[in-house]
Parts: C-alpha cells; sequence; structure tokens
C-alpha cells in the first residue's frame, strides 16, 4: 500500500515538469514543432493536458489546413504486386517519413470498401468501391472530404481491377486547398501500350 502510494506521488512529481512551461509559451512551440512534422507535433500535444488544451487539434483541420498535411510521408508497397489496400493487408499501410527516416503502420480501415488511386503529400486519394465516389484522407487525423464521382464508370472498366488495386500507375496527381477551404484535386493518368 505504501509503495503504491510513493509510486502515485513520484507520477505525479514527474508529471508536473510539463506545468512550468508558461502557458503563453505553449501554441508558439506547437506551431514551431507543426513546421516540422504533423506526427511530431501530435507527440507534443499528448505529453499532457495543458499543452493539448493550448494548441490547435488537427482533427478537422487535416484537410483544409496545410499546416496539418502529412508532409515528406511515403505510402509504401508491402511487396511484390501486393500494394496498399490489398485485401490481405486487413486495412494496413505503412508509412516512411523521408527526412527522419522514421516508419509508421497505420489501420485505415476505410479501405475495405476503397481503392487507393494516389498520394500527394501524404494525403490518400481514394476512389470509393461501389459508387465511384472519390474521397481526399488525411491518414493521420482521420479527416476526409468527399469530392465528386469520376464522369464515366465506363472508362473504369477499361482501366481494369489492376489500375483501381494500385496506385502507382497514375502518372500525377495535384492537390490544393485554397484558403477558403476549397479542394482542387488534379488526376492525370495516361495509357501505355
Amino acid at each position: 500500500m505504501a509503495a503504491a502510494a510513493a509510486a502515485a506521488a513520484d507520477g505525479g512529481a514527474s508529471s508536473r515538469w510539463s506545468t512550468l512551461l508558461h502557458r503563453n509559451l505553449i501554441p508558439q512551440i506547437g506551431w514551431r514543432v507543426l513546421a516540422g512534422d504533423l506526427l511530431d507535433y501530435v507527440r507534443f500535444r499528448a505529453v499532457c493536458a495543458l499543452w493539448r488544451s493550448r494548441t490547435i487539434s488537427p482533427r478537422g483541420r487535416g484537410l483544409v489546413d496545410s499546416r496539418f498535411h502529412p508532409r515528406r510521408w511515403l505510402l509504401l508497397p508491402e511487396g511484390y504486386d501486393i500494394c496498399p489496400g490489398h485485401s490481405s493487408l486487413l486495412g494496413y499501410v505503412r508509412f516512411f517519413n523521408l527526412s527522419t527516416g522514421f516508419f509508421v503502420r497505420a489501420w485505415l480501415p476505410i479501405l475495405q470498401d476503397h481503392y487507393i488511386l494516389d498520394v500527394v503529400d501524404g494525403l490518400v486519394l481514394l476512389l470509393q468501391k461501389e459508387d465511384n465516389n472519390v474521397r481526399l484522407l488525411n491518414p493521420l487525423t482521420g479527416d476526409t472530404a468527399d469530392l465528386p464521382p469520376l464522369e464515366s464508370p465506363e472508362s473504369l472498366s477499361q482501366l481494369g481491377s489492376r489500375y483501381l488495386m494500385c496506385f502507382r500507375e497514375v502518372s500525377a496527381t495535384s492537390v490544393t486547398v485554397s484558403v477558403d477551404g476549397l479542394i482542387t484535386v488534379m488526376c492525370f493518368h495516361w495509357k501505355t501500350m
């Protein structure tokens, strides 16, 4: 009993160091951390309730505010002919940070009914299997944006299921977000002979 009380007292003392930082400095430090990487910012906010309350949550802003885009993160294939989104991966994907060399394995349940078309600046462009609706996903915040469906479902059957299962055949994709939060996606694909 005394050991539990001592451990609780020590845990309380060791967690108080985070409250020593002046409240007005926390948001400024948070923005500096975010300038480096979104994952570092998420970790910074996880230190304690005070730091979390004094910084802006990336949830709900992960697409419309480019500061919360997972820059420098690359979606990796899992092996030969097993692209992210393959049914054998059960919704798990691996990301690699080009700056730090850090790997993150994430579970994205949305992949159960979506195909991955491309990944741009860490944002994942998805195509819904049933109705051809296009979505944009921030995999680190879980934010999604519904985009207009593809114009011609017939063109999808011409591309073949291999194209829809593996995003590597997309030639070029660009995502821009205006100050007003308007998301524009341009995706270009050319068919090789």
